[in-house]
């Protein structure tokens, strides 16, 4: 089964410190990144897939204070009218309620904020990720704050309101024909690495790597919580992408103009 792919900008940081794109690297004060926020829609066969699905716009102010708060007033994520989830799916001539599967990578706010947008979808979540969130082995986590994560509204939408809807995927799930998707870690313990066929070969996204250089040169990412799981995913990822899409870097628009791929031939 071959997919066609849109990926969606749904936001943008002004700015990240570059030793967090590359570990122990890029330490200065002007390696500073602006990083793009993706979703990816997938489309074929008669399924409707997206991955991630925004910020939690009416949290958004209050998620951009603790960001501030934390890079000297620097890092602040900027959603435009046209980066709003619903408005780039309407673009599109998608309908949130025609959404059948929502895949969250990993569950931090600016993915999972917008889950309660799709009444129809099953929201698959790594099982092993889910349980890290909900019951670490060390609290206060040092990297995984709750509330950043998803926020409250929206865990008692996960847990009350989508609880039929909610999925648990193995480190190995096979979401569809032609739609694989596989525990990566490195960035969070929930991050994992969605894989599709497309006309234009397989494609990879995943929040692992936030630029290419990540895979391409085996630059480890700055911001890991296990470089050794790094290694092992971005080897993976070398052996069976044609077409990486890193989930956070600008020149991926560039690469697919209109975020299209799968199109053509």
């Amino acid at each position: 089964m071959d997919y066609q792919i849109d990926i969606l900008k749904v936001g943008e940081f002004t700015a990240c410190p570059g030793v967090q794109l590359y570990w122990m690297s890029n330490l200065g004060d002007d390696e500073w990144e602006p990083l793009a926020v993706y979703a990816m829609l997938v489309r074929g066969g008669g399924r409707t897939i997206l991955v991630n699905s925004g910020p939690p716009l009416d949290e958004l102010d209050t998620l951009n204070a603790i960001w501030m708060e934390g890079t000297g007033g620097k890092q602040k994520l900027v959603v435009r009218e046209e980066d709003r989830i619903l408005n780039r799916l309407a673009a599109l001539h998608v309908d949130p309620a025609d959404v059948q599967d929502l895949v969250l990578t990993p569950l931090q706010s600016y993915a999972t904020g917008g889950m309660d947008l799709f009444p129809n979808a099953r929201i698959w979540v790594n099982r092993y990720g889910w349980g890290e969130l909900f019951a670490p082995r060390w609290k206060p986590h040092p990297h995984d704050r709750l509330h950043m994560c998803i926020v409250p509204r929206l865990i008692t939408y996960a847990f009350v309101d989508a609880w039929e809807r909610l999925m648990m995927m193995e480190n190995e799930h096979d979401l569809a024909p032609g739609v694989h998707v596989f525990w990566t870690g490195v960035h969070h313990r929930s991050s994992v690495a969605v894989q599709v066929q497309t006309r234009q070969g397989t494609v990879v996204f995943s929040d692992c790597f936030f630029r290419y250089e990540n895979i391409t040169q085996n630059r480890i990412l700055g911001i890991n919580e296990n470089m050794y799981e790094a290694l092992v995913a971005y080897e993976r990822i070398r052996r069976t992408a044609d077409i990486l899409v890193p989930m956070y870097d600008l020149r991926v628009l560039e690469d697919h103009p209109g975020g299209r791929i799968g199109y053509h031939c």
